[in-house]
């Protein structure tokens, strides 16, 4: 219940937080992205309590909430893979030369973006976009299969600490 209980909150604060920030930004997808997972928290949460009843169907509400969070992280993920906004990018080039340029002469050494042309360095952009998301898509695999694996497979000590 502990565990349950403390993963629903952390996903609910945080995917709540991510929400309002997002809709605060009129960003469309993040939002409802953000307010998926924060009702995934609310299933998992929802879990603890009927647990805390005594009801073994608790353990359906903790894999569940789950693998829908991981549906939905996802399925953001590939969003973010495929609408990589480049002209957004683009327009971060000029200060980033400039933050560049000011690290470069603090240390002392040549700024290597200084031989990349504009395109390089969307190209770069483009590359850690990908590398993040993919990661992201990695890293949920791995969590909230575990963490799915783990509520599975106390389910029988479950109903016999219910049973007993």
């Amino acid at each position: 219940m502990s565990v349950a209980r403390a993963d629903g909150y952390s996903v609910l604060i945080v995917a709540g937080l991510g929400a309002v920030f997002t809709a605060a930004g009129g960003s469309f997808v993040p939002t409802v992205a953000a307010c998926l997972a924060a009702g995934c928290g609310a299933m998992e949460i929802h879990g603890a309590q009927q647990l805390a009843r005594g009801d073994e169907r608790a353990v359906n509400w903790l894999v569940r909430a789950q693998l829908l969070l991981m549906m939905v992280i996802l399925g953001y993920a590939l969003w973010q893979l495929t609408h990589f906004d480049e002209a957004f990018a683009r327009s971060l080039i000029p200060e980033f030369r400039r933050s560049m340029a000011g690290l470069s002469l603090k240390w002392k050494m040549d700024n290597p973006y200084d031989y990349l042309s504009d395109s390089q360095l969307v190209l770069m952009a483009r590359l850690g976009n990908t590398v993040v998301y993919c990661a992201v898509g990695i890293a949920t695999c791995v969590y909230q299969g575990l963490m799915a694996r783990y509520y599975h497979t106390r389910r029988a000590a479950v109903a016999q600490a219910l049973a007993g």
